[in-house]
């Protein structure tokens, strides 16, 4: 899978990512980055036709067999970016091929 966008900085601004996947696949992505020490993960707005769970600090999403099309779903983090406490939600488009 190939996944783009901005990092999450903690400030309370969402951040937008796409993925771009095959159909009957899953991606795992990662949220650790600099600075930053999570505290929580949470999907807070479920994928509407595959899968999207939490797995330790990043994320997974499974697109169903047979699936092509969009999908999108969100993903909030809280913890501290250079001891400072905030939080994102970072929205994520999905595009199964």
């Amino acid at each position: 899978c190939v996944v783009t966008g901005a990092p999450a900085t903690l400030d309370s601004k969402p951040v937008e990512w796409t993925i771009v996947i095959a159909s009957g696949r899953s991606c795992l992505r990662g949220l650790r980055s600099g600075g930053i020490t999570l505290e929580s993960v949470v999907v807070s707005t479920p994928a509407k036709v595959g899968d999207a769970t939490v797995e330790g600090y990043g994320f997974s999403y499974s697109a169903p067999r047979d699936f092509k099309g969009e999908d999108s779903f969100a993903v909030t983090i809280s913890g501290a970016n250079r001891g400072i406490r905030g939080s994102s939600i970072i929205w994520v488009s999905v595009s199964v091929r």
